[in-house]
């Protein structure tokens, strides 16, 4: 479709032509991480997922466009532990032979403050789809290795209670010892190139 006919569409259906560009790509660093902490006899316990995909469109001046998508390997869990490792991709945890990932689908991107955005989507879990928000501050500045880039980082914390997601089956029901509530960590490093 040529420029003038999408500019015509637009003034048709009375929606501005800038709204209509895409976010620009970021390319995700491996320094990147997708963590949680959950709570074990009362005492937090921390882990990370050493494999995940995320793809991210983002542009603070277009956030009706932005879009961001987390794809974790659940299989690649390190909470320190090989024991407690081996019972998180158990059946009874996350069933990771039948459900191996887990998934982060923003629908929309909203702004709160400067440098504070919340992203609402749906995340996903052991085949359970739920709406949530997650809420994270970013910065981006120009990279200090490449000038011709911008180098972001956003970081933030979601709650979410397990057992909303069939997170613990028989007797990991029990929240006594293994606690409802766990913390999903991200720390996302990404660049693209100035434009």
């Amino acid at each position: 479709m040529s420029w003038v006919a999408r500019a015509l569409i637009c003034l048709i259906l009375g929606t501005p032509l800038a709204a209509q560009a895409q976010a620009p790509a970021w390319t995700v660093l491996e320094e990147s991480t997708v963590g949680f902490t959950a709570y074990q006899s009362g005492a937090p316990v921390d882990g990370l997922f050493q494999t995940f995909k995320a793809e991210v469109l983002f542009a603070e001046e277009n956030l009706e466009q932005s879009r961001i998508a987390v794809t974790v390997d659940i299989a690649s869990v390190d909470s320190q532990s090989n024991d407690r490792d081996q019972t998180i991709r158990s059946a009874n945890l996350f069933n990771v032979a039948e459900w191996p990932n887990g998934r982060f689908v923003s629908e929309r991107i909203t702004k709160t403050g400067a440098g504070m955005f919340e992203a609402h989507g749906k995340l996903t879990l052991r085949d359970v789809t739920r709406e949530v928000t997650l809420p994270f501050q970013l910065t981006v500045d120009q990279d200090p290795i490449d000038v011709q880039r911008w180098r972001a980082n956003a970081w933030g914390d979601l709650k979410i209670m397990r057992l909303d997601y069939g997170i613990g089956q028989g007797l990991w029901q029990d929240t006594s010892v293994v606690g409802n509530e766990v913390l999903i960590r991200i720390n996302i490093t990404a660049w693209r190139p100035k434009e």
